[in-house]
């Protein structure tokens, strides 16, 4: 059979509720992993001392879209994200956040959120920017959250360690 009519696997955990009060680690990749975002380079002699990211335009555009997600989804809150040159993490809570009561709208669900933030970026570039997917990981416990945030934050650094950065 032909690769492109092979199905495609489904991302998500089926019988998981994706609106439900939770904490997610989000990782969206740029169309064929383009460097679209951003430029991270070491610092100095010793890269290992800091890491520099300095954003594109395109990169300037999916972070203040990315920030204004709870402005459209008041429940959601970004706890903490980066962006690399063609992907972006983001630890994205559910329903964490108090808002004012105006009548109990239910919770957007995570691909809901994805999907608006990808098109709207897209369409702000006046270009497809994403890969049509993206992965999640629910956040398990306390352990696992601080594994990831130190994950995110530790990522541009990696980045210039793994040879990676730009020249």
């Amino acid at each position: 059979m032909d690769d492109k009519w092979q199905k495609r696997r489904w991302m998500r955990l089926q019988e998981f509720d994706y609106a439900s009060q939770k904490v997610y680690f989000i990782t969206i990749c740029t169309q064929n992993r383009e460097p679209l975002f951003c430029r991270i380079v070491g610092r100095g002699l010793d890269p290992s001392v800091q890491a520099e990211i300095s954003m594109t335009p395109y990169g300037n555009i999916a972070e203040y879209d990315l920030l204004q997600i709870p402005e459209h989804f008041p429940q959601v809150e970004i706890l903490n994200y980066v962006f690399m040159p063609d992907h972006l993490h983001i630890l994205l809570a559910l329903g964490c956040r108090e808002v004012a009561a105006e009548g109990s709208r239910p919770l957007p669900t995570v691909p809901t959120i994805i999907g608006q933030y990808k098109s709207g970026v897209s369409r702000k570039c006046g270009r497809p920017v994403w890969q049509r997917s993206y992965y999640d990981h629910i956040i398990r416990n306390q352990h696992d959250f601080e594994e990831i945030w130190q994950y995110i934050d530790r990522n541009p650094l990696q980045w210039v360690l793994d040879g990676k950065n730009s020249k």
